[in-house]
């Protein structure tokens, strides 16, 4: 290990005290903005950097992440807007050609009237990772990729009893790495639901969702001397529901929504490329229309004043990071618990089931974490933990093992 990878956290610590001794703490423009500096620093320590079981190597990775947070809506009552913007600085120990730095900024708004509820984001991200469901055979480079995504909801009451919901969400991504063997790929949703208040504390609902995603070519360069082509192709899902939101139970908070979604899925050419990197067509996939049980909830339970838990399930369509089909069933539940003023602790166990409808490959996905946090003032933030992921696969290089221990400071002024 080289001597700048023991002086990065220090140095990061060095940049972050002035601030928060010698600047000034908050910076007020005007009469209903407010800037904040939100400053992180962190060591982990990775098993399994590649995540490949046949050839583990592990690494001591440090991230530097300097970052702006814009506050408008200071002193008005019914409209705010957040801006956030972070810079990640990620350096490795004995991979330094991993190195990466990855930009993310964000805008937050809502809006409420005695009618009218909304809110809404927007977003671009550069993401930087060794592997993941994304993973391209035979690599160990970094798979870059740029990310956007939009959010809009809203609500009108109608009536005491009676309101509607509507909203737009969009994503996509475009990598910037291996553009050939992963698949671009393009999603906006259309979400409709009708609410009705059955008690003062919980709502029932009946909704539609409308899902269009467009997913590119992909092709696989490795299979030499003639590369395996596929085209891109569109799906379109509709998700039929009823749930309920509000205080489900005494100590039950949260909302669920149960139903059933459906998935039309054109086909795509598939066949080879030639000596210019023209597609030369053989044929084409046999994808099927298909329909699943569809499931989103978010539940959250308050035991005791210091002791909460959260669970979130959920099942949908996705697409692979080749472009295939996929339906995805996970799960996710994580508890807190509150030691004392200044300390506290966490824990979370996960599961995700991947099936590739276009295919016979299915993935089991588990994961589990513990995180112990100690908070000095209003202003810093200490944590230490530990995370386990595991990935069963019917594709063996898939298959992989990781832990992942890690110590963090963070700064917000």
């Amino acid at each position: 290990m080289s001597l700048r990878h023991f002086l990065l956290p220090v140095v990061s610590a060095g940049l972050l005290l002035p601030l928060s001794h010698q600047a000034a703490p908050l910076v007020s423009i005007g009469d209903n903005a407010d800037l904040f500096f939100n400053g992180s620093s962190s060591v982990r320590w990775n098993s399994n950097i590649f995540r490949d079981d046949a050839n583990e190597e592990e690494d001591m990775i440090f991230t530097l992440s300097p970052g702006l947070e814009l506050n408008f809506g200071r002193g008005v009552s019914n409209a705010d807007l957040s801006v956030i913007a972070q810079y990640d600085i990620t350096r490795y120990t004995d991979n330094d050609r991993l190195d990466s730095e990855q930009l993310t900024i964000r805008a937050l708004g809502s809006y409420r009237s005695s009618r009218l509820d909304l809110r809404g984001s927007v977003g671009f991200s550069e993401q930087e990772s060794t592997s993941g469901d994304e993973q391209v055979t035979s690599t160990e480079d970094l798979i870059k990729s740029e990310n956007y995504d939009a959010n809009l909801d809203g609500e009108y009451r109608f009536s005491p009893k009676f309101s509607f919901g509507a909203g737009f969400k969009y994503s996509e991504r475009k990598y910037t790495t291996f553009e050939d063997r992963l698949a671009d790929r393009e999603t906006w949703t259309l979400p409709f639901d009708l609410f009705y208040e059955l008690t003062p504390k919980v709502d029932l609902s009946a909704g539609y969702s409308y899902t269009h995603s467009d997913v590119e070519e992909t092709f696989r360069p490795e299979r030499v001397p003639l590369a395996a082509y596929t085209g891109g192709y569109d799906t379109e899902s509709h998700f039929f529901n009823i749930g309920a939101r509000g205080t489900l139970l005494p100590k039950l908070n949260g909302f669920f929504k149960v139903g059933y979604r459906v998935r039309e899925t054109d086909d795509s050419d598939t066949g080879i490329l030639d000596s210019l990197g023209n597609p030369v067509i053989l044929g084409e996939t046999d994808r099927n229309d298909n329909g699943i049980l569809g499931l989103d909830a978010n539940f959250s339970y308050s035991a005791t004043p210091k002791l909460s838990a959260s669970l979130n399930l959920s099942r949908d369509f996705g697409v692979g990071g080749q472009g295939e089909s996929t339906e995805v069933t996970s799960g996710r539940l994580s508890a807190a618990y509150s030691i004392s003023p200044h300390w506290s602790s966490s824990a979370f166990v996960g599961y995700t089931y991947r099936e590739y409808t276009d295919g016979d490959r299915e993935d089991d996905q588990y994961t589990a974490g513990l995180r112990l946090n100690y908070s000095l003032d209003e202003h810093w933030r200490f944590s230490g933990g530990y995370s386990y992921s595991e990935n069963k696969s019917d594709d063996d290089p898939r298959d992989y093992v990781i832990h992942i221990f890690d110590l963090t400071a963070t700064l917000r002024y």
